[in-house]
């Protein structure tokens, strides 16, 4: 994009100082040459200052971009490891929940048993 703008720059400045000349080459007064030919000077340092200023413009917006890209990155890499965080997660919670539900399938196991127990001890003691 930089090159792009610089080669427009120098474009715009080849097709100004090309009407210029052409249109000094055109006048047919040449009394006024001196004080054109200053105003030319004048419009080229012109253009050279715009030029160097749309330079300084594109190197900061380049700086800009690549400090945006970094963030970009940054931000890519905590979605990752967020994401990492939330699948460990996910498994931990589906362990937990075969523990819970093996948890709860020996609690009836043993209320089972333990009601067994006491039928017996019932039917014993009569």
């Amino acid at each position: 994009m930089e090159k792009t703008l610089r080669i427009v720059g120098i474009v715009c400045a080849c097709l100004f100082v090309g009407w210029l000349l052409w249109y000094l080459l055109c006048e047919p007064d040449v009394s006024n040459q001196r004080d054109r030919a200053d105003d030319v000077r004048a419009e080229l340092g012109n253009v050279g200052n715009a030029q160097r200023d749309a330079e300084k413009h594109l190197d900061s917006a380049g700086q800009r971009i690549d400090r945006s890209l970094e963030s970009v990155d940054e931000i890519a890499r905590g979605i990752d490891e967020a994401t990492g965080r939330i699948e460990d997660s996910t498994e931990r919670n589906a362990e937990c929940a075969e523990l819970v539900a093996d948890s709860e399938r020996r609690i009836e196991e043993s209320k089972r048993i333990i009601q067994s127990i006491r039928n017996r001890a019932g039917q014993d003691g009569k």
